[in-house]
């Protein structure tokens, strides 16, 4: 009692799913956003929840090694001399960095920050859109705000990073190869003692193994969380309860990744959203130019969407909600914008932005115009239209939350009654395993 009102998972068969309902629009009174299966998977964010749940544990446990290991060190400090203690110092350093910058990484898993800044901004324009002509419209892009990104100095940063700590372990093991393999008599044998060489290799093994950690968070981040199906050769985006496993050597090695766009334009598009919606963007000062390029973040954070919607079934209506109906709203500007169609051009002069550095599946030219929209007049803004689907990777089904305050009744789904809290919807004599439910005949 007193909890948010429970959300409805629908689901269908791959082979017999006909209609998703993707919610109602709010930006006319009583119109509606439903569109087919077929239209859903053109431009959709896919959640393979149980790899991950799976990827999560394992993440866990990387996590907890490497700051175990950093605590550890401390106890393995020895000063014995100056040298020693200069090694220990600058080593200790140079681990707490390297724990730093993990954690930060694996910040984007935990969805407590997320859901506080989610809790605390507020849709943006809605002042705004108190003045159109139904007066009753919202732009839900709370979790657009909430989502962290990336630029292009934070790939050269990071890739640095890493590539420092990594050689700096070669280098430091083929020293400790080189002083193992000289003759005790040669004088520079005798400058470093047995025991004092022994605590040098044994703090390196601690951090090599640390290294060693983050390089497979790395590797499993970028591909479980970094993947866009790629197009057919007819130009439709690929669905994976038709078309099988997306082709790849990684795909074919590991299977389906955790998360997916269902084509590379659906996360070009989220790439826009967000940029337009951040406030510190590339680092420029506010401005009030709306002529102006605005350099698009080079990467969005999309697991901190997929771990926030998998926290419980009101949490994936707010996620749906916010991906099919956040509107283009530039925030340094405070404007509604709206995507021009094909051959539409700025007649009027509208004021207007240019985002750039696009990829050139996403926009030929690498860069896209968006326009300010007349509310006025009742134009409505562009919105993202990204659907989310949950893809479960042992039958094949395709998943979708129903948007807040929904109720269906339809094919044996049950009905989740506002104050209710039951952990399982039961569907066709099977429970669908997600946000705690494990599957089990009914």
């Amino acid at each position: 009692e007193g909890g948010p009102m429970p959300t409805l998972i629908q689901r269908r068969s791959s082979r017999k799913m006909s209609i998703l309902t993707a919610g109602t629009s709010n930006w006319t009174e009583g119109g509606t956003h439903k569109s087919s299966a077929d239209e859903a998977i053109k431009k959709a964010l896919v959640l393979n929840f149980r790899r991950l749940i799976t990827l999560k544990e394992k993440l866990d446990i990387i996590h907890e090694v490497i700051r175990a290991t950093t605590v550890a060190l401390l106890g393995l400090t020895v000063i014995g001399n100056a040298r020693m203690l200069l090694y220990d110092f600058v080593f200790l350093a140079l681990n707490l960095a390297l724990c730093t910058f993990h954690e930060k990484k694996f910040g984007a898993l935990n969805t407590d920050d997320f859901s506080q800044i989610v809790n605390s901004v507020g849709n943006d324009g809605d002042d705004i859109l108190q003045h159109t002509p139904t007066g009753a419209c919202t732009n839900p892009n709370r979790c657009l705000q909430a989502m962290d990104y990336s630029g292009r100095r934070d790939k050269g940063f990071s890739f640095l990073l890493v590539m420092f700590f990594v050689v700096l372990c070669l280098g430091g093991w083929t020293l400790a190869f080189r002083w193992w393999d000289l003759d005790m008599d040669s004088e520079e044998y005798t400058v470093f003692g047995a025991g004092e060489v022994e605590h040098y290799a044994t703090l390196l093994l601690v951090g090599t193994v640390m290294v060693s950690c983050h390089l497979v968070f790395e590797f499993f981040s970028w591909r479980e969380f970094q993947f866009s199906a790629p197009l057919k050769k007819d130009g439709q985006p690929w669905d994976v309860s038709r078309d099988g496993i997306p082709p790849g050597r990684l795909n074919s090695i590991f299977g389906l990744p955790c998360l997916w766009f269902s084509s590379p334009a659906a996360y070009e598009d989220l790439r826009v959203w967000v940029t337009l919606a951040g406030p510190d963007v590339a680092g420029l000062s506010r401005t009030y130019d709306t002529q102006r390029p605005l350099p698009a973040v080079r990467r969005v954070v999309a697991e901190e969407l997929a771990f926030y919607a998998m926290r419980e079934p009101s949490c994936a209506a707010q996620v749906r909600q916010c991906l099919l109906s956040a509107k283009l709203y530039d925030k340094r500007n405070r404007i509604f914008l709206k995507r021009p169609l094909l051959g539409e051009v700025n007649a009027q002069g509208r004021p207007g932005v240019r985002v750039t550095g696009l990829h050139a599946w996403g926009a030929k030219s690498r860069h896209e115009d968006f326009f300010q929209v007349d509310l006025k007049n009742g134009e409505p803004p562009s919105e993202l239209g990204l659907e989310l689907v949950f893809f479960d990777s042992r039958t094949g089904e395709l998943i979708v939350p129903n948007m807040p305050g929904e109720i269906v009744d339809e094919g044996g789904i049950d009905r989740l009654r506002h104050g209710s809290s039951p952990k399982c919807l039961r569907i066709q004599n099977t429970r669908c395993e997600m946000v705690g439910c494990t599957t089990s005949a009914a």
